[in-house]
């Protein structure tokens, strides 16, 4: 069973070097990153502060720092890796190298005028599990998220909480 062991790690870390050899990130301008993770919302400053947190409630995320005066609202979600490839893992490499991750969101909303705010999304996807047997779980890889239709959405939602809070109020 060792020697079969031995031999299937082998083939999952050759198969990993070659298809993950082979992967690019594609690098993006700081003003591209800003115009991707900015969205201007018609509506007043609280009821935008108030729906983005309804917004990141509603998604799974624990508020773990919220500003209403400066605007700042810190959420982080833990994505465990179900029980069942963490099983796998363990059973065929003797560790669990991926148990999951862990995705913060920090967000600055800022008010432009009394029917305009500025909401600015940035979204980082830290990666854990152990490197070795021997090892405890600590972070693998960490790295910020920009993928267009992340943000879209969320702004998306965002809009509709903000548009859904004014017909309430009317």
């Amino acid at each position: 069973m060792k020697d079969f062991r031995k031999y299937f790690c082998s083939i999952c870390i050759i198969a990993l070097f070659i298809f993950s050899g082979c992967a690019t990130t594609p690098t993006i301008s700081p003003m591209q990153k800003r115009q991707l993770t900015t969205k201007l919302i018609e509506g007043s400053y609280e009821n935008v502060y108030r729906a983005t947190l309804t917004v990141f409630q509603d998604q799974g995320y624990i508020i773990k720092d919220t500003d209403m005066n400066s605007g700042l609202i810190v959420a982080t979600v833990d994505r465990a890796t179900s029980g069942g490839s963490q099983f796998a893992q363990a059973l065929f490499m003797g560790f669990v190298a991926n148990k999951g991750l862990v995705v913060e969101v920090s967000c600055m909303i800022n008010k432009i005028n009394d029917t305009k705010t500025e909401v600015r999304i940035n979204i980082q996807e830290t990666k854990y599990g152990q490197s070795s047997s021997w090892s405890s779980s600590s972070k693998q890889n960490a790295r910020q998220i920009y993928d267009a239709d992340v943000y879209q959405n969320l702004f998306n939602e965002i809009t509709v909480e903000v548009k859904r809070r004014d017909a309430m109020n009317k």
